[in-house]
């Protein structure tokens, strides 16, 4: 039997000043630390005058960052790729028909995680929308994604500020139908990012939510 290989995933490199160097593997970007950029889509919701996170809890069996919670969607952006091109990851991980003119563009955020066998430096197009469908309306990509998990954003504001040791949450299995279970979340429990990422993220979702709560008064 012959084996199958494992086409590789080639990617934008850049420096630091996000000046464009080339084309490189994925592998070697992460092996070597050098910068490329990724898609980063954040779902939101208000729920009694205040804004609601929706997380994604990674597959356990995922290379990196197995069984933690991540961005509602995210995904590298392969050579030659605009960050319009990232809408591909809410219909392949969330399987949701989401368009790119419905998304609020956030910035780019630089970003700088080192961990045991990666460093990973990241130009991060960031993106914001306000979902207003049913979870289960999801259909997750089952080797990528397992539940999606909702929390209060100043819970998990608390949280990233050391303000709280542990918050609570409520994670769905879509395809189940079944009602939200309570589950309590530690700062191990999610992707490592810095805080100044997140604290960014949740000033733009807030900003957003006063928006849609003062046009609703």
């Amino acid at each position: 039997m012959v084996a199958h290989k494992v086409a590789k995933e080639y990617v934008d490199t850049f420096t630091s000043e996000m000046e464009y160097t080339g084309i490189r593997s994925r592998d070697e970007v992460h092996a070597k630390g050098i910068w490329h950029q990724t898609f980063h889509c954040w779902l939101w919701k208000v729920e009694n005058g205040e804004p609601i996170l929706l997380f994604q809890r990674r597959h356990p069996q995922k290379l990196d960052y197995a069984g933690l919670l991540d961005i509602t969607a995210a995904g590298h952006l392969e050579a030659g790729e605009s960050p319009m091109d990232g809408i591909r990851e809410l219909r392949e991980e969330l399987g949701l028909a989401i368009e790119f003119a419905q998304l609020t563009y956030s910035g780019v955020i630089p970003s700088s995680i080192e961990q045991e066998h990666i460093i990973d430096n990241e130009f991060c197009h960031v993106f914001l929308h306000e979902y207003r469908g049913s979870i289960t309306d999801f259909r997750l990509q089952e080797d990528e994604v397992v539940s999606i998990v909702m929390l209060e954003a100043e819970q998990f504001r608390k949280l990233i500020a050391g303000e709280a040791q542990q918050i609570t949450g409520e994670e769905f299995v879509p395809s189940s139908g079944a009602s939200g279970i309570k589950v309590d979340l530690t700062i191990q429990d999610f992707v490592p990012s810095r805080a100044g990422y997140y604290e960014y993220v949740l000033e733009q979702i807030a900003s957003l939510a006063n928006q849609e709560v003062n046009q609703q008064n």
